[in-house]
Parts: structure tokens; sequence; C-alpha cells
């Protein structure tokens, strides 16, 4: 008897802890209608889906080309409202870099400026990127 009560706490332990990193690996996909940089890469415009590959491992995977490139979470934010699932770009000219990724929660993660986005930012000299967002499902 009690090996069979020991049997069945065993699978629903197991099953309690397949089931939480399936949840916590879901992936959002959005359509990127521009070319964009990212960490110092271009990524084409197309179908990308953003899926977590850890704590702090977020993988942003162009689904056409496979071509991917891996963040590492490291400043959160917080939002004010309430918050969609979207990604956020800074525009100067016709360039866009990824800057934001929000996952419907109340927490985002901001992606830190490349060198590239700080030249252009200082070549402009004006009050600021334009804001462009996608909406993520």
């Amino acid at each position: 008897m009690k090996r069979n009560v020991y049997g069945a706490l065993m699978i629903v332990a197991l099953a309690l802890l397949v089931s939480v990193p399936m949840t916590q690996a879901q992936a959002m996909k959005a359509n990127v209608p521009f070319e964009f940089s990212l960490n110092q890469q271009f990524m084409p415009a197309g179908n990308y889906e953003i899926s977590s590959e850890g704590e702090k491992l977020l993988a942003v995977r162009h689904l056409d080309t496979m071509k991917t490139c891996m963040l590492i979470e490291s400043i959160h934010m917080q939002a004010s409202q309430a918050p969609h699932a979207k990604l956020v770009f800074h525009k100067y000219g016709d360039q866009y870099f990824l800057s934001e990724i929000w996952d419907g929660s109340d927490l985002g993660i901001q992606i830190p400026e490349s060198k590239r986005e700080k030249e252009m930012k200082w070549a402009r000299n004006d009050s600021g990127p334009e804001l462009v967002v996608i909406a993520m499902k």
C-alpha cells in the first residue's frame, strides 16, 4: 500500500516538474515587416518566434531562415499600464533597432543600445528615435 501511494506521489511530482518548464517555454510570434538590428546582427523582415531558452536566455528566431539571435535577459522593466505582448523598435531614418520585448505580463526586457544605434542617435542629434510597436501573439 505504501508503495502505491509513494508511486502515485512520484508521478504527480514528475508531472508538475514537466509541466512548469513547458508553460514557461511557450513561444510568442510576431510578423516584423522590416529589417532590423539586434546585437550587432541584421535580422531580415518576416515572421519571428521569441522563446525562453532558460531562466535568463531568450531566442529571437526568424521562422523562414531559422536565423537566431540569443539574448541574455539583463535589464527588466515594469509596465505602468496594462501590458500587451509586443516588440518595441527604435527607428532612425530607415534603420530599426529592437529595443524592448514585452511578453504580456507586467515585466519586459530592455535590450541595451548597440554601438551602431548609439552612432545613429548621436548623428541625428534630435529629440530621440521614433518608436515602432509590433504586436505579438
